[in-house]
């Protein structure tokens, strides 16, 4: 049962009771948002590819084995998964699933949100859109798209890829109230334009919901019609050949403004076709949908700050909403309360995983160690394992290249 403290309760409470449908209402009935939260909102549907590119399953089901204390504990991975809150587990080894779990009433057709991975997407989207010439390059400032935020000082300075990569200088605070109400809210474009630059634009990291909605409304704007929905299914969702319909959740109906930043839900095996498109350095079916250049910019690590501290402990940026583990040989989407799409580029692995919360495990170590027993012969699928070449004789892919870039500056900041 979840669970609201009295004060909060008294607050909200009132809150909902002065304005029925407003976003207090929401913030009283929904609470922390769980794998129901399509259901929270009115829904674009992103529909299906008309050419859909289904990931075949594997022969054999991969055979993961566990830590002695993990045997002890829960004796094989489905009990704990299903332990540890996990609602869908997929696991795809050179282009086909190996392993796939589903708990509780989930399945393979149940929407799952994808939350802050959301942001994962809207980057893609933006790099397509900027490749098609609907959207300016990333040194264009944002005021000349949205005259509205020139009323507030320091926007003048702002450009798209600072807003890309989080460092605008905007003083949004995820952790304070300002995130809930920017989640909840029945009118997204009343809030976007409220909150102050504070810092030199390009200096500041400050992870913040309202960067990726004014990229939506950069884009919205510039698509003179046509809503962001269908342009992501013409150019995104179509292309990765999704085989089920997805949504873009709204504010409202009446607003009709998708929420960029976290409302996006597709089915477990389609969110895992945005790890697909990054280790295929952003090719599908022999079709460069992003430019390997993209590809490399997304993955390469950000200098502001170069190193932040999240639930996960302390990663490395993407430039353009990815996090790469410590070493750089994996690097994730991450979604609130414990949703992960998580590429492992060696072991040619890509991990999905939705769940009610963390748990108490370490979900990317996790993902490492499972992925490092893809590459044993015995776990291989059968028929397909040829022999491992070696890492001097590997393809340069941007993946890799990643981890060659020189550490730059580390620096605590606020956790997404």
């Amino acid at each position: 049962m979840r669970r609201i403290d009295t004060r909060r309760a008294i607050f909200l409470s009132a809150a909902a009771l002065c304005c029925s449908g407003c976003v207090y209402t929401r913030l009283f009935y929904f609470q922390t948002p769980t794998l129901a939260a399509p259901h929270y909102f009115d829904n674009r549907t992103v529909h299906a590819s008309p050419n859909p590119l289904p990931v075949p399953k594997s022969r054999d089901e991969a055979r993961f084995t566990l830590t002695a204390k993990e045997r002890t504990r829960y004796r094989t991975l489905d009990r704990l998964l299903e332990s540890q809150g996990t609602r869908a587990f997929v696991v795809i080894h050179d282009d086909g699933v190996v392993y796939e779990r589903y708990f509780h009433g989930v399945s393979a057709s149940t929407e799952l949100p994808a939350f802050s991975m959301s942001k994962t997407y809207a980057a893609v989207l933006v790099g397509r859109a900027i490749a098609e010439g609907v959207l300016p390059p990333l040194d264009a400032h944002v005021v000349d798209y949205v005259p509205e935020l020139s009323r507030r000082s320091g926007y003048g300075d702002v450009t798209l890829e600072e807003l890309l990569r989080m460092t605008s200088g905007i003083d949004f605070d995820e952790t304070s109230l300002a995130g809930p109400l920017f989640y909840y809210t029945t009118n997204l474009r009343g809030m976007m334009y409220e909150y102050d630059v504070e810092w030199r634009p390009g200096t500041h990291y400050l992870y913040g919901s309202v960067n990726v909605q004014l990229l939506w409304d950069v884009l919205h704007r510039r698509l003179g019609g046509e809503t962001v929905s269908r342009y992501f299914e013409t150019e995104v969702w179509a292309p990765l050949g999704a085989v089920s319909d997805a949504s873009w959740s709204l504010d409202s109906d009446a607003s009709g403004i998708e929420k960029f930043f976290g409302g996006f839900n597709a089915t477990a095996r389609d969110h895992a076709r945005l790890g697909l498109l990054f280790l295929h350095d952003g090719a599908v079916n022999g079709r460069q949908l992003l430019s390997k250049e993209w590809i490399a910019r997304s993955l390469a690590p950000d200098p502001v700050p170069g190193r932040i501290h999240t639930t996960d402990g302390w990663v490395r940026r993407g430039e353009f909403q990815w996090f790469l583990t410590e070493d750089r040989r994996a690097f994730f989407a991450k979604g609130y309360r414990g949703q992960y799409i998580f590429v492992v580029p060696d072991e040619d692995a890509v991990f999905v995983r939705f769940g009610e919360g963390y748990g108490d495990v370490d979900w990317p170590s996790l993902f490492r160690r499972l992925a490092e027993q893809l590459r044993r012969p015995a776990l291989a699928t059968a028929g397909r394992a040829p022999a491992p070449v070696p890492p001097n004789e590997r393809p340069a892919t941007a993946a890799a290249l990643l981890r060659a870039t020189p550490r730059r500056s580390e620096a605590r900041t606020r956790p997404p």
